[in-house]
């Protein structure tokens, strides 16, 4: 009886002592919810779009700092871009690093191989410096000719075909990163590569705290998998994809033109990278092009129609600049000349923030004392962008779609408020880990909303009546990497001289292009049949 006694008093004993462990930690972090013996605040956080919930919790609390308890460990759920600048730009030297992630980091086996998840240092160091290469602002100027060329095509798709146009901007956007990694361009819509690209950024929602209950139990990935198989399923699924993207890595260093994959794989013994460093900095650089940049182009015309007066605007300008005889060029764009354009496309990066959560947390490499709390080292630190970019201090009337908070006479309108950056806004995320791939994105992003908005009236669909249905500004998917929610939009070429230049330049733009035309021999089926150690 005192054997039978024991193995029961032991565990229930070890468990009071580090819960009461937890609640004197507690005291010394910022408020929150009451955390529970081992799961702690998992099965009180919203497993969708908890960033919602969160916002509101923040308010509650009256805290711009909020701390989760997701297991064990506390999150720092950050809702104030002050709070979060001062942290993790303004101290960068000691909060560029990761904490530990189970799903997304040990699970999936990427953690020690992806630059969004090696702790800040050399190693973190030489794959930023690969990325550089490829999507840093110098070497972003190399692409503007295809760039412009693949959006003169998305325009003409959606002339000619407006009820696909999310296929056609998803083909867009993979094809100018396919070009930039393989030197191969995508010509058909839902492409079996840009398919697999988007399965890459779905391994972003294992970030978010409280949806998946191993995160808040590491103990389960011990399991056996006849008992719990999702932990060996994940390892198994990650390991094909790391095969499938080093694949398409060798087959794109074989293409004529030079690209990314030519330079990654000439780095790599000197930089003594094994091949899943390889694999994941290309399938990142497909990955984060496709997805972001599509989600927020979509969210653009989604705030074209649900507020024409600033469409109207955005028309306006174009026209006084450009005119109706041509269409925008990268002179244009880079002499400054479209200024409520670049306002506009930043006001879409902040409306409707595609890394919703600022993608991968934030750790403090030592222990830091902050506004009377102290976080030890290695404390995960989450932005919550939907409360930050929709606060009413640093935003007036926040889901009101208004380019003029960021134009120079913003702050006389009442739309422009002092923020933490010179940006005023951070879509991209923070300090020293700010996405490797923004002046690729600004760039694309400029080229093809410039286009699309010079080219097209664009309009809310019609429902079977003949109505028009109001669009939801709200309507946006649960991922972390969020996009709206499909919805009807009517593209009418404004002018006939338009529509002509619209399918002219498609055709020039077409034969310009051929030079990166090609079919990829590899498919997932190949990664499945050759497994490698690397």
């Amino acid at each position: 009886m005192i054997i039978i006694w024991l193995l029961f008093l032991v565990p229930v004993v070890a468990l009071l002592a580090e819960w009461g462990r937890i609640l004197l930690m507690r005291r010394k972090l910022p408020p929150g919810p009451f955390p529970f013996p081992i799961v702690g605040n998992h099965f009180q956080t919203p497993s969708v779009k908890p960033w919602i919930t969160w916002e509101k919790w923040a308010k509650h609390y009256n805290s711009p700092m909020m701390t989760l308890w997701i297991g064990r460990h506390p999150r720092i759920i950050l809702s104030d871009a002050w709070v979060a600048s001062e942290l993790m730009e303004s101290r960068s030297d000691i909060f560029s690093s990761r904490p530990r992630l189970i799903v997304m980091g040990d699970a999936i086996n990427i953690s020690k191989i992806n630059q969004t998840t090696l702790p800040y240092g050399d190693r973190w160091r030489t794959h930023r410096k690969l990325m550089h290469m490829a999507v840093g602002t110098q070497a972003v100027k190399a692409y503007r000719s295809f760039q412009s060329n693949e959006s003169k095509l998305l325009t003409r798709d959606l002339l000619l075909d407006p009820n696909d146009y999310e296929l056609s901007i998803e083909r867009y956007s993979v094809s100018t990163v396919s070009i930039v990694g393989w030197g191969r361009r995508i010509d058909r819509k839902n492409d079996y590569v840009a398919q697999q690209a988007l399965k890459v950024m779905d391994s972003v929602n294992y970030v978010v705290p409280g949806v998946y209950i191993m995160e808040a139990i590491p103990a389960l990935m011990q399991l056996p998998s006849w008992v719990y198989q999702w932990p060996s399923q994940l390892h198994k699924g990650s390991a094909i994809l790391s095969r499938y993207f080093y694949m398409l890595t060798q087959e794109g260093a074989e293409a004529a033109e030079d690209n990314f994959s030519k330079y990654m794989l000439e780095s790599q013994r000197q930089n003594n990278l094994v091949d899943a460093e390889i694999s994941s900095i290309t399938a990142n650089l497909i990955g984060g092009g496709v997805d972001t940049t599509s989600s927020t182009m979509i969210s653009c015309i989604l705030a074209m129609i649900a507020f024409p007066e600033v469409q109207a605007k955005a028309h306006a300008e174009l026209d006084a600049v450009v005119g109706q005889d041509r269409s925008p060029t990268s002179a244009d764009i880079d002499s400054n000349s479209l200024p409520y354009l670049a306002a506009l496309v930043k006001e879409t990066l902040r409306w409707r923030t595609v890394t919703i959560l600022a993608g991968i947390p934030h750790a403090n490499t030592v222990p830091f004392d902050y506004q009377g709390y102290h976080f030890p080292a290695g404390t995960n630190f989450t932005s919550n962008m939907w409360a930050i970019h929709r606060n009413e201090r640093d935003y007036p009337d926040p889901d009101s779609f208004r380019p003029e908070r960021f134009l120079g006479n913003g702050m006389d309108e009442g739309w422009a408020r002092p923020y933490p950056n010179k940006y005023g806004c951070n879509p991209f995320g923070y300090g020293r880990r700010v996405c490797s791939g923004q002046p690729l994105a600004e760039q694309g992003l400029l080229y093809s909303l410039g286009r699309i908005l010079w080219a097209f009236d664009m309009k809310p669909g019609l429902d079977d009546h003949g109505r028009q249905i109001k669009p939801d500004i709200f309507a946006f998917t649960a991922s972390e990497n969020m996009r709206p929610e499909p919805f009807g939009v009517r593209f009418t070429h404004r002018s006939d001289s338009i529509k002509q230049i619209i399918l002219q330049e498609a055709a020039v733009a077409r034969e310009e292009l051929r030079v990166y035309d090609g079919e990829t021999k590899i498919s997932m089926e190949d990664a499945v049949r050759n497994p490698s150690t690397h």
